[in-house]
């Protein structure tokens, strides 16, 4: 059963009746009679069924068995004659005589019962009687808020300014905190912080907690921190989450009062266990990074998941760090992106920037430059730093099909985030000023851009000075400083200085020769699977330079680098199973490798490879295939295969000969310093085959190569020296060319050094010496030799003694190989006949030769 208030105002005549906060329609002929006529009705024009009928014709939201309370306000006999004609006109047992505060407590209540029934119309009406005829000021703060909220009235927050100031003229806390928050946000009213504070701290006062929180809120902004925290510790002593969690930041900084993370800790929690989004993303950060608590990654991921799920972007972004970096929970790749996406959406700029890194690895999300430059461009616009580097990385490297006239963009993106002291961006605009990608190519300022990035332990701009310094980029060469700049990016773990810094102990480059610490530093580099470093590590293995000699050893390392596709190592790999070194020799597995590697472009394993077609090692001889790899190896500019491919030429193998393209090859081998085709060449001038004959240009390509030590061209040299040939005859120059040649094995020269020691020609006779190099050269089956060495078992000459016997012997062997000499020589000894003058002079003379090839 509700009770409706019925309102009666009369001065002289009838004023105004109010049912339930409705204002009744009252005929004027009504307003004029005595009140017990009030209550009957009228006949005629005017329709009025008298004051019981129409109160109860009124529409009360359908109200059955309402009891109606009777308030009236005038002379008090007048209200004595009104309230006896309502129990005498069938009003009686339903109606009730109020006091003015009885009747103001039911407009109250009646509101509240319509508000809870989802009448909010009849309950604003309710509220608005309360507030403007009674001036109730809880009734004024809620028709305010009525106004404010458009809750059974059209919103208005001008009129909800009037009433809340109504409200707070009378002290109401709600309403002055409430009209505090219309200054402070600028609701229904012009901003004015300092009308706010006025009002919020006169209901923080009287202890309304969320006006003492505002209050310090306000007095934070203004940097007053000490009065701040005052009012942000009273509204916390009440459980104000708001303002536990504001002053958990201010003991967490030290704002206002002394820091103190572990009851920073304690704050957040005591907001957080009440659901206050903010504080739980805070407390779960806390736990995250141990500050004011005991580092505790589920504990964290716990509270961020709390505050993820209301929506606090901060922690949809930390709660995905989690998923993606596996703390706490699971690594999850998909879970990660599917918070940063949440965060990234609602703007925050960490998470963009992260998720376009999702995007850009195809981590967690599908592969997509072009959506990760998207992502990354929204972070990057409101100032991301490593967005803006990740987006001066995307359109410098064509991430997503970027066209070169959008160069301009990375460097436009790298100095923004220089600019911020980003120093993988001040490494990047080092690039682009080195390479002149999007801006005036300048190698100074690449410098001074990579000294900023340096100097902050950045890596890569480490290892490019490092590589100015050495280069002389930008900068005077100095290998001292390009060796100090290379260490420190190698200390920081960059496996290409710490290859480079191998490099320069292995040679001495900036540094003392140290063959110990360049198998440091390759060793360092090659665990992070650099591939150059683990053929270097192989080659020192190899060698025993700077760690024992250990061939297994070598070989591990080859393999390592070969299977990751390194073409010098795959090369070497293959000279180790050529070889047998480190691994059971297989010419087969030899011509694996050295194919693979060839097939990568490796000039020497195109060479090796051409080698074993050409002898058949490993594979089926085929002279073709050789010298297509020959070819390969030669266009790539390898004077051996240069050379080979000359050969093939002069000698119509695998090729059809051809004299003048044999001298083309031989000649770019020699001028690539190759001694066997300066050598060759110099045959060729000799002989005037494939080009004119020039015995000036032979003795020139001897002596190129005869002085890198080749035996061949040495004894040629010799032989033109001894004859004039070429060059003016020297006889002494002849014999030191001999000599040189001799001393390497080479059996001609030997046998012509015999010949000058024989005859004492550029050398002092001696005929002994003749024939230790005459038995030198004859060791090795050189058939002129055997020849002077019979002779000279034949004489007696040079300390041997004479033998016929020993003298057959020799000239047996060389004539088995076709020399006349010894044939006539063997005739002679058995008793035949000498035939000519030639047999005559043979016969008591030495034999000289030239090396034709």
């Amino acid at each position: 059963m509700s009770k409706i208030q019925v309102e009666v105002s009369f001065t002289d005549e009838l004023k105004s009746i109010r049912v339930g906060g409705k204002e009744m329609e009252i005929p004027k002929a009504i307003k004029t009679k005595p009140v017990e006529e009030w209550f009957e009705p009228t006949v005629g024009r005017v329709r009025w069924g008298g004051l019981g009928a129409e109160i109860k014709e009124m529409d009360f939201g359908n109200e059955k068995n309402a009891v109606y309370s009777f308030l009236f306000i005038g002379p008090e006999d007048k209200k004595q004659e009104f309230m006896a004609c309502v129990e005498r006109f069938c009003l009686g047992e339903e109606a009730q005589q109020e006091t003015q505060e009885e009747t103001e407590q039911d407009y109250l209540h009646n509101a509240q019962n319509y508000q809870q029934a989802g009448n909010a119309e009849m309950a604003f009406q309710q509220y608005m009687v309360a507030a403007r005829d009674y001036g109730r000021p809880e009734a004024q703060f809620k028709v305010a808020r009525c106004y404010q909220n458009g809750t059974g009235v059209e919103k208005n927050e001008e009129n909800a300014v009037v009433w809340y100031k109504k409200a707070a003229e009378q002290c109401d806390a709600e309403a002055q905190c409430a009209l505090g928050e219309c200054y402070y946000q600028a609701r229904g009213v012009e901003k004015d912080d300092k009308e706010a504070r006025r009002w919020y701290e006169a209901a923080a006062t009287q202890g309304n907690a969320t006006a003492q929180y505002m209050t310090g809120r306000l007095y934070m902004e203004l940097s007053y921190n000490e009065a701040a925290v005052k009012w942000y510790t009273k509204a916390a002593e009440q459980e104000c989450p708001e303002a536990q969690y504001e002053l958990g930041k201010c003991y967490e900084t030290g704002d206002g009062v002394d820091e103190d993370k572990a009851k920073a800790v304690e704050l957040y929690r005591k907001a957080a266990e009440q659901g206050y989004a903010e504080a739980q993303y805070k407390l779960g950060k806390c736990y995250y990074c141990g500050d004011g608590v005991e580092m505790d990654y589920e504990e964290a991921v716990k509270w961020l998941r709390k505050a993820a799920e209301q929506g606090i972007a901060n922690a949809q972004d930390l709660l995905g760090d989690c998923y993606y970096y596996g703390y706490g929970v699971e690594m999850n790749k998909e879970e990660a992106a599917k918070w940063y996406e949440k965060a990234a959406k609602q703007g925050n700029e960490y998470a963009q920037y992260s998720l376009g890194r999702c995007y850009e690895s195809g981590i967690g999300k599908r592969m997509d430059f072009t959506e990760a430059a998207r992502w990354y461009e929204k972070a990057a616009e409101v100032g991301n730093a490593d967005a803006q580097c990740a987006l001066g990385d995307y359109y410098r490297c064509f991430g997503g099909g970027v066209k070169e006239e959008d160069f301009g963009k990375a460097a436009e993106w790298y100095r923004k985030a220089a600019e911020q002291g980003n120093a993988e961006a001040q490494s990047g605009l080092g690039i682009c000023y080195e390479q002149g990608i999007g801006v005036m190519k300048s190698e100074e300022t690449a410098i001074q851009w990579y000294q900023k990035a340096a100097n902050q332990d950045n890596v890569l701009a480490q290892h490019r000075l490092g590589c100015c310094y050495e280069y002389g980029i930008g900068v005077t060469k100095d290998l001292g400083k390009a060796a100090e700049w290379h260490q420190k990016a190698a200390e920081n773990g960059d496996e290409w200085s710490q290859y480079f810094l191998g490099n320069f102990y292995l040679y001495g480059m900036g540094v003392t020769k140290d063959y110990i610490k360049a198998a440091e530093w390759y060793r360092k580099a090659a665990e992070q699977e650099s591939t150059a470093a683990q053929n270097k590590l192989a080659g020192l293995y190899a060698n025993g330079y700077g760690v024992a000699q250990n061939k297994e050893e070598a070989a591990k390392w080859y393999r390592k680098s070969a299977e990751n596709g390194n073409a010098s190592a795959q090369f070497n790999l293959g000279i180790c199973y050529a070889n047998g070194e480190g691994v059971e020799k297989s010419s087969a597995k030899a011509v694996e490798w050295y194919r693979k590697s060839a097939e990568k472009g490796n000039a020497d394993a195109q060479y090796n490879l051409g080698v074993c077609y050409d002898n058949g090692e490993g594979v089926e001889k085929d002279s073709a295939k050789a010298v297509e790899w020959y070819r390969k190896s030669a266009e790539n500019g390898n004077a051996n295969a240069q050379n080979s491919l000359g050969y093939c030429y002069n000698n119509g193998e695998g090729v059809e000969k051809n004299s003048a393209k044999a001298v083309e090859w031989f000649r770019r081998s020699a001028e690539n310093g190759n001694a066997d085709a300066q050598f060759n060449l110099g045959v060729c001038y000799a002989n005037g085959k494939g080009v004119e004959k020039d015995s000036a240009k032979a003795v020139e390509w001897y002596k190129k190569a005869a002085e890198q030590g080749q035996d061949s061209a040495q004894c040629n040299l010799g032989y033109c020296y001894k004859n004039g040939i070429g060059v003016e005859k020297d006889v002494i120059k002849a014999t030191g060319w001999y000599q040189k040649s001799a001393e390497q094995g080479n059996c001609t020269a030997q046998n012509n050094l015999g010949c000058c020691y024989d005859n004492g020609e550029g050398v002092a006779q001696n005929k002994a010496t003749a024939v230790k190099w005459y038995q030198k050269a004859a060791e090795q089956n050189y058939a002129n030799a055997q020849y002077n060495l019979g002779f000279c078992y034949e004489k007696g000459l040079g300390g041997l003694s004479r033998s016929k016997k020993e003298a057959l012997k020799m000239y047996q062997k060389a004539a088995e190989q076709g020399n006349h000499s010894a044939e006539r020589a063997i005739r002679r000894l058995n008793g035949g006949a000498v035939s000519t003058l030639a047999d005559l002079v043979n016969g008591v003379g030495v034999l000289w030769e030239i090396l034709n090839e």
